[in-house]
């Protein structure tokens, strides 16, 4: 037995404990006891391995909870084996051993190591379907508390996500996407959180904008077309998905752009304006009647004409170059703006107003006209 063990010691570096130590000691008593069962067996005809297979389970097991693989294991095995079947030769010139002897405990000696072997990585499997499953469950309780609301503490996030195996970052966002998903679309990387379940899928993705991310982003996109809200603070998940699912919805009446992904940040003025679209609708004639009077596409040309001039910054040539038209175009129908107000359409105290319910008109109720005026 100490023969076995100071050889894979020697040999074998995962092995390579000091003999006096714990690892060491459990070494020779494995040793021992694989030794022992050998040696009992050869005089009984149905002998019992289970204890012997449970140990090399175990040891399997205890391989796959370390994050190792059993490459090691089954050299040591191999090693034993050599060692073994040197001594039953040297046994046989010594004690005068027959041929059919010697056969015997080879092929018994073979059959117990390919037993250990099966047992180890039983355990090994066992061990790793385990540890994956409680890896999962862990994960998807992360999941679960980082868009929770109200949100728990992040010392609290910190241990779920050691137990995840998970990297907490300083920053996360969530990704809601449109409808069930399925196939190749859900192999997103571990390092993104998934809920594939029910009809609001979502994923957690962790510090969206940090080195290397964008790429991630786009594959996402492309893979799971939704919606991708705000970055937070890891924290504050919530307010993330919640905006995310809102341009979802908005996305399936029409009002966001309904092809591939969306990013709540590009569409700040329509989402906002969403949660108050009664408010908007009815302030909107205030501030927009002569363009509301006039029949539609018309209404919807002029009003389109005017935000993006708005945007930037009655510049007539910018103008033009985001809608496509010549800059006298835009001139044209920035003078035909200003005949219907009588005027500037909007003062510089009313401008954000006024963008703001243009920016409502023609996203979120387009087909809006003005009610006759009671005067």
């Amino acid at each position: 037995m100490e023969e076995i063990a100071a050889e894979i010691r020697r040999r074998l570096p995962a092995y390579a404990h000091p003999a006096d130590s714990e690892q060491g000691r459990w070494m020779v008593r494995t040793i021992t006891t694989t030794v022992s069962s050998f040696v009992d067996s050869l005089d009984d005809p149905s002998p019992d391995w289970s204890p012997l297979t449970k140990l090399y389970a175990h040891i399997g097991a205890h391989e796959a909870s370390e994050g190792h693989g059993l490459d090691s294991l089954e050299a040591a095995l191999r090693l034993s084996s050599q060692i073994t079947c040197r001594r039953f030769i040297g046994h046989a010139y010594d004690f005068g051993w027959s041929q059919e002897t010697l056969a015997t405990l080879t092929e018994a000696h073979f059959r117990l190591l390919a037993m250990l072997v099966d047992a180890a990585a039983e355990g090994y499997a066992s061990a790793r379907e385990e540890l994956a499953t409680r890896r999962e469950v862990a994960r998807g309780r992360l999941r679960d508390v980082l868009v929770a609301d109200p949100p728990i503490g992040l010392e609290a996030i910190r241990e779920l996500a050691k137990a995840a195996d998970w990297t907490a970052p300083e920053t996360i966002c969530a990704v809601a996407l449109r409808g069930p998903v399925a196939g190749t679309a859900r192999l997103v990387p571990p390092t993104v959180l998934a809920d594939w379940s029910g009809d609001a899928p979502y994923l957690v993705v962790p510090d969206p904008g940090g080195p290397g991310q964008e790429r991630l982003m786009a594959a996402l996109a492309d893979a799971c077309p939704g919606a991708v809200g705000p970055t937070v603070p890891v924290g504050r998940g919530a307010v993330s998905l919640r905006w995310a699912r809102r341009a979802v919805a908005l996305a399936e009446e029409g009002v966001l752009p309904a092809d591939g992904t969306v990013r709540c940040c590009d569409h700040l003025a329509t989402l906002i304006t969403a949660e108050a679209r009664d408010l908007v609708e009815a302030a909107a004639p205030q501030y927009l009647r002569p363009l509301m009077e006039q029949p539609s596409p018309r209404r919807e040309m002029l009003a389109e004409t005017l935000l993006t001039y708005f945007n930037s910054g009655g510049n007539a040539v910018v103008t033009g170059r985001h809608l496509h038209i010549h800059p006298q175009t835009v001139r044209y129908r920035i003078r035909v703006i200003q005949e219907l107000f009588g005027g500037e359409p909007a003062a510089p105290d009313t401008k954000l107003a006024t963008m703001i319910a243009l920016n409502s008109m023609l996203r979120l109720f387009p087909d809006a006209a003005a009610e006759p005026s009671s005067e």
